[in-house]
C-alpha cells in the first residue's frame, strides 16, 4: 500500500511556534510530528510515501533527506498552497491511481490498538473510507453519522474525521493539477453519492492543533512505552 502525508499547511493556530518551524517539524518528547507519522507508516508496512510541502517546505525537505532507504517523494508547492486534494492530485504520479492510498495528517498523533492496521482495499461502492471517533464535548467538528453498512452522512451524527483515511485516487482524476482543492469537498461529494464509508478508529488520538494544547503536553509522557520503539526506528537514519 502507498501513503500520502499532508505536510503543506501553515500551522497558524500554533502562533509563534511556527514562525520559523513548519508544524510537522515541531517536537514532542524530542520526536517531530512528521517522524512519528513515518514511524506509523513503517509499522503498517507502507511501501511508497509522498509528502507535500509549502510553508517552510525547504526545512521539511532537508529533514526528510535523512530518511535514506525509504521510498519517499517530496512534492513542494512552491507558488501557492494547493489544498489537501489539490496537493495529492498534483503530486501523485499517473501510474499510481490503480490502488487505494492511505492519507495521514501528522497534525494529530494516532495511538492505534495493537491489532489495528488501515484497510488496504475499499468496499465495491466506496471511493473513500474515513476513520472516525466520537466528537469530544465542547468541540465543533463537522458532524458525521455512520449507517449500518458503514456509509457516512455529513452534517449529522456524533462522530468526526480524525485525519486518517483510505482513498481511491481515481476520485481525484477530474481535478486539474496545480490548482487548489480541499478534501472535505471531495468527501461531501462522495457522501451525496453514497460512495464514502467509515468506521470507528481502534485506538486513541491526541489533538495538538493549538499552541495552548501543544504547550500543555510538553511536560507529559505522551508516547509512553512506545517511545523506545520510535527512537529505535529513527536511529536507523541517525535521527536520535
Amino acid at each position: 500500500m502507498n501513503a500520502f502525508v499532508l505536510a503543506a499547511g501553515f500551522g497558524k493556530r500554533m502562533g509563534s511556534l511556527t514562525e520559523n518551524t513548519p508544524k510537522p517539524l515541531l517536537k514532542i518528547q524530542s520526536i517531530t510530528l512528521l517522524d512519528y507519522a513515518l514511524y506509523l507508516l513503517h509499522v503498517w508496512n507502507i511501501q511508497n510515501i509522498w509528502v507535500n510541502t509549502h510553508y517552510l517546505g525547504e526545512k521539511i525537505l532537508n529533514h526528510l533527506k535523512k530518511f535514506s532507504g525509504i521510498s519517499l517523494v517530496v512534492s513542494h508547492e512552491s507558488n501557492e498552497i494547493l489544498g489537501t486534494a489539490g496537493g495529492i492530485r498534483t503530486a501523485l504520479p499517473e501510474d499510481h491511481y490503480t490502488e487505494p492510498i492511505l492519507i495521514i495528517n501528522p497534525d494529530t498523533l494516532f495511538f492505534p490498538s495493537a491489532d489495528f492496521s488501515p484497510k488496504d482495499r475499499l468496499a465495491n461502492n466506496s471511493k473513500i473510507h474515513l476513520y472516525l471517533l466520537p466528537i469530544p464535548e465542547g468541540q465543533s467538528y463537522t458532524k458525521i453519522s455512520i449507517s449500518d453498512d458503514q456509509t457516512l452522512k455529513f452534517g449529522e451524527g456524533n462522530f468526526y474525521y480524525i485525519g486518517l483515511a483510505v482513498l481511491d485516487p481515481k476520485c481525484l482524476l477530474h481535478l486539474e493539477k496545480n490548482r487548489y482543492y480541499d478534501l472535505s469537498d471531495i468527501f461531501k461529494e462522495c457522501g451525496k453519492k453514497g460512495e464514502i464509508t467509515g468506521e470507528l478508529f481502534q485506538g486513541k488520538v491526541l489533538d495538538l492543533g493549538t499552541k495552548e494544547l501543544w504547550e500543555s503536553y510538553q511536560t507529559k509522557d505522551v508516547f509512553g512505552n512506545k517511545l523506545t520503539k520510535i527512537q529505535n526506528f529513527l536511529s536507523r537514519f541517525n535521527m536520535t
